[in-house]
């Protein structure tokens, strides 16, 4: 059974901040090694969110729980949780690749966690986080970055991989996007993909297709703006050692059918995109209602 329909002004605040955009630096998703849960990925990207690519410092975010569970169509809200998952991620730490601050001209590596403040209040239903500041170039001033040609981000909306069920399809989704700007392809050793996925215990290329490419691949197409195929493009005597991944923007039609998709996974059976949010948001994609009240392009 799903969730009771939103009211427009509930949905429109729902809505709003699933299409945040998250800014990262390209080498934080290319380069790093994260053990994290779905939840996990979903808490860290949801408080990336809130950061803007042109933001100058860290500060101290504050987020209602409730919010964070209605906007990635958690059914449970739990205080407990929250806590639970805050304190999971300040226990994982890993080096990061940066500037010496106190050999300039130098690179050092950095042993960083997520958060040095992080703080919940029962009574209020809030929690409050900020960035480690060893973050900063992977996380703030991206745009002045790509402006002055000193570095590179990837930008996508965070509503893509809220619907994802399996971790592996978030982590991927967001490998691959840097190199999707240009529709392009590009080939991972199979070996280097499972340490940038975390799933180096899938030894034999069978269990990690199955249980990780298939699932990821199939969760992207369906709920993401983003298509992927990928094949086996080397191989060692009968071992598969590289794949290669096709990667190609959606149109605005299968944008909109992804965006209904998520919309179901999300928050049930309710299909409210026939309201004045959805509307909205087709007609950002350059769609309009005929006559008859069905979806058309608007150039058609």
């Amino acid at each position: 059974m799903g969730r009771p329909k939103k009211s427009d002004r509930q949905l429109t605040l729902v809505e709003k901040a699933r299409d945040a955009k998250i800014y990262t630096a390209d080498t934080l998703l290319q380069k790093g090694r994260f053990t994290l849960s779905l939840t996990e990925q979903r808490l860290i990207l949801y408080t990336i969110s809130q950061v803007k690519p042109t933001d100058e410092k860290f500060q101290e975010y504050t987020l209602w729980i409730k919010d964070f569970y209605e906007i990635c169509g958690m059914r449970d809200e739990s205080y407990t949780d929250v806590k639970r998952i805050i304190q999971g991620l300040q226990r994982k730490s890993w080096w990061i690749l940066m500037e010496d601050p106190n050999e300039p001209g130098t690179e050092c590596e950095s042993l960083v966690n997520w958060f040095t403040v992080a703080r919940t209040n029962k009574k209020t239903g809030k929690f409050t986080i900020m960035f480690h500041p060893d973050m900063v170039p992977y996380l703030l001033e991206l745009a002045k970055q790509w402006q002055e040609e000193k570095g590179f981000y990837t930008q996508f909306t965070f509503r893509y991989i809220l619907p994802m069920k399996s971790q592996y399809s978030v982590r991927l989704y967001q490998l691959l996007k840097p190199y999707q700007k240009n529709n392009a392809e590009y080939y991972f050793k199979i070996d280097e993909l499972k340490r940038l996925l975390d799933c180096k215990n899938y030894k034999g290329f069978k269990d990690f297709r199955i249980n990780v490419l298939e699932p990821a691949t199939r969760e992207i197409n369906k709920f993401s703006d983003m298509k992927v195929s990928w094949e086996v493009t080397d191989k060692e005597g009968k071992k598969a050692t590289e794949i290669t991944f096709y990667m190609a923007e959606k149109n605005n039609t299968e944008r909109v059918d992804a965006q209904k998709a998520g919309l179901t996974e999300l928050d049930g059976e309710i299909h409210y995109w026939d309201s004045t949010v959805m509307q909205g948001q087709m007609n950002l994609f350059g769609y309009d209602e005929d006559e008859d009240g069905k979806a058309c392009h608007g150039n058609e």
